[in-house]
């Protein structure tokens, strides 16, 4: 269906991938992982044509039809979440509206007409509102959602509905970049069935290991500018790498034997006239033997610790009655609690109930509409928000935003070290927030809470966006 042939693609100093070619075959289901900043999304862009690669090219199939979904992106649509799934599609208005004018001009007896409605058939016309509900309930949308004007949904369920879109109309292929960020874990599961018995074929960039291996046939690895791609789900491509790591170490060492006794020889007799043949045979010899790629590090986190963390008081934080409602929907009422010193507390609920509501009531970034929230005494809080630009200046970039998150005089060298911890390192620091990919983002924001360390974080699902490394 789709061919890449020797394609370069890169930014400023910096090469995502060099002269891969790849080809994508019907019913493939392939898992595309690499570490952040890799270019997995950029690589999507390619593909739709979005963005022109420096070399090389793409062959895309006649009439092959494909979906996408972004990793982050707002929903334009004046229309409900239903009507969208049943009349949102370019392929079916395109043919409703030339069968309308056919209809018009008398023209329903034609070979055309025949054509245009065999069209809206194999397009499933006559199952969409059916297959719309089944899809929409799996993925946690209730019944009295299916009518809301989708411009008065949150980001979190537009993207919800574009996903249901995608997988209600027929593609054969869909592209699909991290489709879990905003799903909960029922959500989770349902999609994980959902495609684990799809008959298309389907790219899915995602940085879960159990979902990879769950619904993928075949892994893509992009890394250090090379492209890998294996038969298998991503627990067979990490079998298959520690084999070929093992074999490669084995002949590295049979190499690195075979090495030393020709040096051995030739630092021996280098000065014997007698052996000076031998001895250039012995060089060349050496200059013939296998060269190994070490592999490199491709961490995007080194380790990290919190440290000189001043102590707070016994109780962290206090809510005393608190209630919060959007519109007429009442999310907390009269909520009490108490956070002491050392809890590691986590919340879990559905999507909508209120957790991310709550964290920023706790960080002080959103109002209760009664009731009162204390903090105890010597408390310094850190909030990681699950919208990324709620917490980062789209104005900055890289090392100005953990600069500005430092004390009063914070050596640019601890800014640049801490960076460079969480992979940004030589010109990367100067990155705009603009143009860091998601999983960039998000190890930002823990590099400015390193660099002025609370002793009470606020995580709103930290872990979205970080590749297979930074989970870890």
């Amino acid at each position: 269906m789709i061919t890449l042939n020797n394609i370069s693609m890169g930014f400023t100093k910096r090469t995502l991938f060099k002269d891969v070619s790849l080809s994508i075959f019907p019913k493939e289901k392939i898992g595309l992982t690499g570490p952040n900043g890799a270019g997995k999304t950029t690589l999507f862009s390619i593909i739709l044509g979005q963005m022109e690669s420096v070399s090389g090219h793409v062959q895309i199939q006649k009439n092959i039809n494909i979906g996408y979904l972004p990793q982050e992106s707002k929903f334009h649509s004046e229309r409900t979440v239903m009507e969208e799934l049943t009349e949102g599609d370019v392929r079916i208005r395109k043919l409703m509206s030339e069968k309308r004018k056919l209809e018009d001009k008398e023209k329903a007896m034609t070979d055309r007409y025949g054509d245009v409605l065999h069209e809206l058939e194999q397009l499933g016309i006559y199952e969409l509102e059916h297959k719309a509900e089944k899809i929409l309930f799996g993925l946690g949308f209730k019944q009295e959602d299916f009518h809301r004007p989708i411009l008065h949904l949150s980001g979190g369920w537009q993207m919800r509905t574009l996903l249901a879109k995608l997988l209600v109309y027929p593609y054969d292929l869909i592209l699909l970049d991290e489709p879990t960020n905003y799903l909960d874990l029922d959500a989770t599961l349902w999609l994980k069935d959902y495609l684990g018995s799809y008959s298309d074929a389907f790219v899915l960039i995602s940085h879960d290991r159990v979902f990879l291996n769950e619904v993928t046939n075949y892994t893509i690895l992009l890394e250090g500018a090379k492209m890998t791609k294996v038969k298998g789900n991503y627990a067979m491509y990490e079998q298959q790498r520690d084999i070929s790591l093992k074999s490669m170490e084995r002949r590295q060492k049979v190499v690195e034997k075979k090495r030393q006794q020709l040096e051995r020889f030739t630092q021996r007799f280098h000065a014997q006239p007698n052996l000076a043949s031998a001895v250039r045979n012995k060089r060349k010899m050496i200059d013939k033997l296998e060269k190994f790629d070490t592999p490199q590090d491709s961490k995007s986190m080194g380790e990290f610790q919190f440290s000189d963390i001043p102590s707070s008081g016994y109780v962290v934080a206090q809510a005393e009655g608190i209630s919060k409602s959007y519109d007429d929907k009442q999310v907390y009422k009269d909520l009490s609690f108490e956070i002491i010193r050392g809890q590691k507390i986590c919340f879990v609920g559905p999507n909508g109930a209120g957790k991310s509501t709550l964290l920023k009531m706790l960080a002080k970034v959103l109002e209760q509409d009664s009731g009162a929230i204390k903090y105890g005494h010597n408390v310094e809080t850190g909030y990681f928000s699950q919208s990324r630009l709620d917490v980062l200046n789209p104005n900055r970039n890289a090392f100005e935003e953990v600069i500005s998150s430092g004390a009063a005089g914070t050596p640019a060298l601890k800014a640049r070290s801490l960076l460079g911890l969480f992979n940004f390192r030589g010109d990367d620091v100067f990155k705009p927030v603009t143009v860091l990919s998601g999983g960039e983002k998000s190890r930002l924001i823990l590099a400015k809470l390193l660099v002025n360390p609370p002793n009470f974080m606020l995580l709103d699902e930290p872990t979205t966006h970080l590749d297979l490394d930074g989970v870890r």
